[in-house]
């Protein structure tokens, strides 16, 4: 396991060099989070990203710092070109969903913005410039007291979204990525030592797959549930004296998939409001088959868990044709 944390300096780098990278953290200015995804990081790994300033620590307590709060669970999700990094071009859909949601839609923007912009650099890097993101934001709960110790399936591979599936394979096919961070509220957990705690998680699914074996007969199987269940409550026990390890306020958390080699996470105790972005990179054809499955078309953003039934749906064809003649424009 990997953890960028620290400055990369090079004080012979040239000054064409600096100027691409645009990612230096306040505090590690010369962070540079070079990824090759395939190769270079383990399961997991932090990487910082950088920090607006309404985020930073300060010594000037008489001026008010913004709050946030959110005033219902709810998500928005966007499946396209990777945003930019400037707030017009957002899709008029997310600051719908984020007045709605939050107490100061400003302030959440402020803290996006920043990850918004490092995501683009980061995963054109990697080669990437689509992305399916989700931005969840939720109010407190206990359903996360007793942890959720998983490995995230594959967006892109057959069966994806099964609880149970007809073999042990599990994932280990497509060695697939995410990238996570947390822009209110505690982050995402993970172990200090993956490969222990992936043994465990195998071997226990294994276990109860066997004594689970059933049909499903509906898409809310009362078998899978319970055999999910069980898997949780297992792993909660099994794993509890395993050492954990969070990203910090302004790291972004890269995670491997699937049970080859996946990084066995769960969501935190939330007994706070959080504000949560999952981001699954891919190609517009991996993108445009997915969203076909559910008969929609591609790009588009939608939110989920809006008060009083209210739908925010939108195509996104136009936006993204003005937001690719704004980057030409700005160039």
């Amino acid at each position: 396991m990997l953890f960028f944390r620290e400055a990369f300096d090079d004080e012979s780098s040239s000054s064409s060099a600096s100027a691409e990278m645009e990612l230096d953290d306040m505090s590690c200015r010369n962070a540079k989070p070079e990824i090759d995804p395939l190769s270079r990081y383990g399961p997991h790994a932090f990487i910082p990203y950088p920090q607006p300033s309404l985020l930073q620590p300060t010594t000037n307590l008489s001026t008010p710092q913004p709050t946030l709060t959110i005033n219902h669970t709810s998500s928005w999700t966007y499946s396209g070109p990777t945003l930019s990094e400037n707030s017009s071009p957002l899709p008029p859909s997310f600051h719908r969903w984020s007045k709605l949601t939050t107490s100061d839609p400003s302030t959440l923007l402020a803290r996006l913005l920043p990850l918004l912009s490092f995501l683009k650099a980061f995963l054109k890097k990697a080669g990437v410039e689509h992305y399916w993101l989700t931005i969840r934001a939720s109010t407190p709960t206990n359903d996360y007291d007793m942890r959720r110790w998983h490995v995230d399936d594959d967006f892109f591979e057959e069966g994806f979204g099964r609880v149970m599936r007809d073999d042990d394979n599990g994932g280990l096919g497509r060695k697939g990525w995410k990238v996570a961070a947390t822009l209110l509220g505690p982050s995402t957990m993970f172990f200090e030592d993956n490969d222990s705690p992936l043994q465990i998680l195998r071997a226990t699914k294994a276990l109860a797959r066997e004594a689970s074996q059933h049909a499903c007969t509906s898409i809310r199987c009362l078998g899978c549930a319970t055999y999910a269940e069980s898997v949780r409550e297992s792993l909660s026990a099994f794993l509890a004296d395993h050492a954990t390890v969070s990203p910090g306020l302004g790291e972004v958390a890269f995670f491997r998939l699937g049970e080859a080699e996946g990084a066995v996470h769960s969501e935190p105790k939330c007994d706070v409001d959080r504000v949560f972005v999952n981001v699954v990179p891919g190609s517009e054809e991996q993108l445009r088959g997915l969203m076909s499955r559910w008969g929609m078309e591609w790009p588009r953003s939608w939110c989920v868990g809006l008060p009083g039934d209210i739908v925010v749906d939108e195509e996104m064809e136009e936006f993204v044709k003005e937001e690719k003649e704004g980057e030409m424009t700005r160039m």
